[in-house]
């Protein structure tokens, strides 16, 4: 009984942890600290999937596992690496919208679709 709760606590602890690198990439304003977060992101999503290959005894996650550590945490980030050093522009920060306006317009279109939807139908809104 104590290995099952431990496997879910450290699934948990993996899947929070995806959650807060992927709200840490939001912040990120700078090129090399966004790859460097994404890389990060990937590590513990490999990491998530080896766990669960190992707690499922399902092998072939494993090779999902080494896919997203080779591909999505070494080879992509230290490509795009070289890309922005290339391009001269790893000293440049994207200045577009602030993140409290971006999450503020994520969660408000949806909400605004759907009631644009009821009003196409012939309901009034919040109805």
């Amino acid at each position: 009984m104590q290995m099952h709760s431990l496997s879910f606590d450290v699934s948990h602890t993996l899947a929070g942890s995806l959650v807060l690198i992927s709200f840490m990439m939001l912040y990120q304003d700078r090129l090399y600290s966004l790859l460097n977060v994404f890389a990060l992101h990937a590590l513990v999503l490999a990491l998530s999937v080896a766990w669960q290959a190992y707690i499922q005894n399902a092998p072939h996650l494993y090779i999902t596992a080494a896919i997203a550590l080779v591909f999505k945490a070494m080879v992509i980030p230290f490509a795009l690496h070289r890309i922005v050093r290339q391009l001269g522009i790893h000293r440049d920060i994207e200045a577009a919208v602030g993140v409290g306006h971006a999450g503020r317009d994520g969660t408000g279109r949806p909400l605004h679709g759907a009631d644009a939807a009821g009003h196409r139908r012939g309901r009034p809104a919040g109805a």
